[in-house]
């Protein structure tokens, strides 16, 4: 695999497990809670994650796909993408960004189902990283409602960021639902 999606891979597992570690720390039957009556609960956090990632693995097969059926160039360049996103305010949470529609949880899953759903995304991700390898991502883009546009490292990349962005609210939901 190329250096800069096995790169993205590592990054990709780290933010994932960060992200279960502070769900998981909160107990099964809390997960459904809502701190407030505007606030989404872990399991509420977890779908937005799934959905969000699912969005990106459907973005990333057709713009592959796309560059495949027309010759686009191979991939050349190994140097890092970590650093593609630095200065977006995606890690930023003084900055709110409103979900569009289609990511706004319209399920509120148990612990067990929002795990099989993080599984279900994270598994078609690896899989659409996999078919993406040797393809030059960089000159890939589509325009991210709030973000502007990203090339399909930064789309990646985002998954991860947007994990990072909300293991404080998922923090937050547990304090919540212990204090009830």
């Amino acid at each position: 695999m190329q250096p800069r999606l096995a790169e993205l891979l590592e990054y990709l597992d780290t933010k994932r497990a960060a992200m279960l570690a502070a769900a998981t720390a909160v107990p099964a039957g809390d997960w459904t809670h809502r701190p407030a009556p505007d606030q989404w609960s872990v399991g509420e956090v977890c779908w937005h994650l799934h959905r969000v990632e699912t969005g990106v693995v459907r973005l990333l097969r057709m713009h592959v796909a796309e560059a495949r059926a027309q010759g686009h160039p191979a991939e050349d360049d190994a140097s890092s993408v970590l650093g593609r996103l630095d200065g977006r305010g995606v890690l930023d949470r003084s900055m709110r960004i409103t979900a569009p529609p289609q990511v706004v949880p319209k399920e509120n899953p148990t612990a067990e189902r929002a795990l099989e759903l993080l599984t279900e995304s994270r598994d078609l991700l690896r899989a659409a990283i996999a078919d993406a390898d040797g393809v030059a991502l960089g000159r890939l883009t589509q325009m991210h409602p709030a973000l502007g546009e990203l090339d399909m490292y930064q789309w990646i990349l985002l998954v991860g960021q947007h994990e990072e962005r909300h293991i404080d609210q998922i923090v937050e939901a547990a304090a919540a639902a212990r204090a009830r």
